[in-house]
């Protein structure tokens, strides 16, 4: 179960913002140009709903193919939910993540991303329901 934790916890729902005032509209990157800006960075996943308790996932790409996520609930990090794995772009420009010692079998394995400014969404929407993803620069996680 821990692979679809891994892909599922790049949960991306947002949707995307307009400008209110007139002023310009952020670009929306898809496909590899979308994968290249998460690179080097992390996904910040909560749910977009309250919830009993307070769920959050980060998953952080770093720029040498390495995945790596962690979950929390209400701010305390379980140790044994963090998951290592590689990620890799695709021949239709889709982001695959594996986990170590695996690998990559199955469409379920990979997901279109979009994202425009700080904000991320799967392709198809409802593969993530439920879930707001924003980038954090870096790895302020220290994954």
């Amino acid at each position: 179960m821990k692979r679809p934790l891994l892909l599922a916890s790049m949960g991306l729902s947002a949707l995307i913002p307009a400008s209110a005032y007139g002023q310009a509209e952020e670009p929306t990157l898809a496909g590899r140009a979308a994968i290249e800006r998460i690179a080097g960075n992390t996904i910040v996943l909560t749910p977009e709903s309250e919830a009993p308790f307070a769920l959050e996932v980060v998953m952080y790409f770093a720029s040498d193919g390495r995945a790596v996520s962690r979950m929390s609930a209400n701010g305390v990090a379980n140790e044994a939910e963090s998951l290592v794995g590689k990620w890799s772009i695709d021949d239709q420009e889709r982001l695959c993540v594996v986990e170590d010692g695996k690998d990559l079998k199955s469409d379920r394995d990979c997901i279109g991303i979009v994202v425009t400014g700080n904000t991320v969404r799967s392709v198809p929407e409802d593969i993530f329901r439920g879930l707001h993803a924003t980038i954090a620069e870096g790895n302020p996680s220290k994954l």
